[in-house]
């Protein structure tokens, strides 16, 4: 649905949170045999998870290792590690707090936990919302070593609690966004000029860095308050609902933790630069069938990038291999898992991200201009049968 905003007017005219895990205080990691270490983004935890959940199921099971520092830090922790068979080199490699699934936890709920690495481990994929040339700002590629690999495509959206939707803020233009995040309290788009009610992440988030090319605002300077992760968003945001003033709260978020949060939260149509009316990134607000992303009318989206260290051969690790072609579908090199069944597409539509065969539209570069887009193989029936209308 387009909703037309004049670009003159004020901004004021404008359940259960299971998009994330419930994660049991961290112990120290067991040792694991033959994990796939994934380290990046936190916006595309749902597809991480699903994939952690059947990979742990398993006859022979495949425990994912996944930490969220952001997207950055997970291209850092592949492209600065330049002797993966031997010591960490400074800023490669990743220490700190993971999830894996657990088998033998008590209940199915509990089966994700996390652990504590506490010493530096070589990263296999660092999962990104961005390139690699977007977080280092120099180009990169397969002549130094690393592989950018991308994947589905991940929707960020401007999201603000449910009471200041129903109030009337249902949209934000990028001259608006520009001065709110660009400005802060002293960029005056109301209702958004309390500083300390701008949900936002920091310069190594994909998300920060997706929604920053199309507002004009570097990553690195925007106003607000760093919530460290997209959990801390969603959570201060949906804390906004009872506060004194909701209308004032907003914040950015990957649409997958988003639409597991809409009986808290409400996303913002995006009118961008040049464009005539505000698009949500669904047909309507309260739609899950991303028509306007896939085609064209939604510009905040991004592909999931996947970096991998090459060998001397041009060839990634083992793990690191598995991980891509089952993320990429590519099982004539690398078999899916048997049972429980394994449908990647299905996995990607059930975390609330978008296949690449359900896409018109495509772009070469983050951010950059819009294509014509023809799939290989079409899913766009199965991604409508399957998302709620």
């Amino acid at each position: 649905m387009r909703t037309r905003l004049p670009r003159t007017r004020a901004l004021g005219a404008l359940g259960a949170l299971i998009a994330l895990p419930h994660i049991a205080a961290a112990a120290d990691c067991p040792t694991f045999t033959d994990p796939i270490v994934v380290v990046g983004s936190s916006a595309v935890a749902p597809l991480i998870n699903a994939m952690q959940t059947v990979l742990g199921q398993q006859a022979a099971p495949t425990t994912i290792v996944y930490a969220t520092p952001g997207s950055c830090n997970g291209v850092v922790a592949v492209t600065a590690d330049t002797a993966p068979t031997a010591a960490c080199a400074a800023g490669a490699c990743f220490t700190g707090s993971v999830t894996y699934y657990d088998p033998n936890a008590v209940t199915p709920a509990t089966k994700l936990v996390s652990c504590t690495l506490t010493a530096p481990v070589h990263v296999d994929v660092g999962v990104s919302d961005v390139s690699a040339s977007t977080c280092l700002q120099v180009a990169t590629g397969a002549a130094n070593g690393v592989k950018d690999t991308t994947g589905p495509v991940e929707p960020m959206v401007f999201v603000v609690p449910k009471a200041s939707f129903n109030a009337g803020n249902k949209a934000i233009t990028a001259e608006e966004a520009y001065f709110v995040f660009g400005f802060g309290a002293a960029g005056q788009a109301k209702p958004w000029i309390v500083e300390t009610d701008l949900a936002r992440r920091n310069a190594q988030s994909g998300t920060q860095l997706t929604i920053a090319y199309n507002i004009s605002v570097p990553a690195g300077v925007w106003k607000g308050v760093d919530k460290g992760g997209s959990g801390g968003v969603r959570d201060a945001l949906i804390a906004a609902n009872s506060g004194n003033s909701p209308g004032t709260a907003i914040g950015i978020l990957g649409s997958d933790i988003y639409d597991v949060n809409r009986s808290m939260l409400s996303a913002l149509a995006f009118q961008a630069f040049h464009q005539k009316g505000a698009f949500f990134a669904d047909s309507t607000a309260t739609s899950f069938d991303k028509r306007n992303v896939r085609d064209g009318h939604y510009v905040n989206w991004t592909y999931l990038h996947m970096l991998t260290r090459l060998d001397a051969t041009g060839a990634p690790n083992p793990a690191a291999k598995r991980f891509v072609d089952w993320v990429t579908g590519n099982t004539a090199s690398t078999p899916a898992p048997a049972a429980p069944t394994w449908d990647m597409t299905a996995l990607t539509i059930g975390a609330k991200l978008v296949p690449t065969c359900a896409m018109k539209v495509a772009r070469s570069t983050d951010g950059g201009s819009l294509s014509p887009f023809a799939p290989a193989a079409d899913c766009t029936t199965m991604f409508e049968t399957m998302v709620p209308q």
